[in-house]
């Protein structure tokens, strides 16, 4: 018994000594840090598309007596409006903080769109007969420079530079007997300033929202008034000459969606 006692002691005491000879596992390596949040770049070509409402205001003068105005020096305004649709195509370049500190976006766009501004007046004018005045905006395009204040995916820039739209004057006397119609289309051109809030979906996908200021200077319309109906139905009733009196000035809101390319690999 007593020996068995002595063998018991020993393996008790020795059992920590040997456990001491043995490695003891550590912690297990570090995982690396996570890479940092890129920094937002708005550089890249982005094409898309726009659409939105639209308002004008412009006035005619008729310097001489003619079929549609009687007496010469007449006036007329007129306030058409409707709605945009098209496109744009633009680049954009983010340069680091500058002007008070912070980035800037500089780029560069051009606009097209289709227009359907349009008003008709009845007897606007001291007429021979009663006769109906149609003014319309059927395009209008711009070519401008941008520059903005980009905060992450948001940016809020501005906008100026030239513009370009076609403006159609249709008048038509009412009694049948003796209808006449004049009908003539110009290419106005002319300035724009705007401003607008672009939000990045993605590295790709903009979405925007965007007011517009278009002047456009017309000139004067000069052509001729057909009669369209009764005896005489193809004969000119005589020149027209309808001038500009105001600019043509066109205000917008649209909304935009731009697809970005190129945008910078992070």
């Amino acid at each position: 018994m007593k020996k068995l006692a002595f063998a018991a002691a020993v393996m008790a005491l020795a059992g920590p000594a040997c456990a001491a000879d043995y490695p003891v596992k550590g912690p297990g390596p570090t995982p690396p840090p996570a890479p940092p949040v890129p920094a937002w770049n708005w550089s890249g070509i982005y094409v898309g598309a726009n659409g939105g409402a639209a308002w004008g205001d412009t006035s005619w003068n008729f310097p001489v007596a003619q079929f549609f105005a009687s007496p010469g020096g007449n006036t007329f305004s007129t306030h058409p409006n409707g709605g945009l649709a098209g496109g744009q195509i633009g680049i954009n370049r983010q340069i680091a903080p500058w002007l008070f500190g912070v980035p800037w976006v500089f780029g560069v766009e051009f606009t097209g769109d289709w227009a359907n501004l349009k008003e008709t007046l009845i007897g606007p004018v001291t007429p021979i007969f009663p006769d109906a005045w149609t003014t319309k905006l059927t395009d209008l395009e711009t070519l401008t420079f941008r520059f903005g204040v980009p905060v992450t995916n948001w940016l809020f820039y501005g906008k100026a530079g030239g513009a370009s739209g076609t403006v159609n004057l249709h008048a038509e006397s009412t009694p049948v007997s003796f209808n006449a119609i004049f009908d003539r289309t110009e290419r106005a051109w002319g300035t724009t300033l705007g401003a607008g809030i672009e939000y990045a979906l993605t590295q790709n996908l903009i979405l925007g929202v965007e007011y517009d200021f278009v002047r456009l200077f017309p000139g004067s319309f000069n052509g001729v008034a057909v009669f369209s109906s009764g005896p005489a139905a193809g004969l000119s009733a005589g020149p027209v000459t309808v001038g500009a009196n105001s600019s043509f000035d066109v205000q917008s809101v649209v909304g935009r969606l731009s697809y970005r390319f190129f945008a910078p690999a992070f």
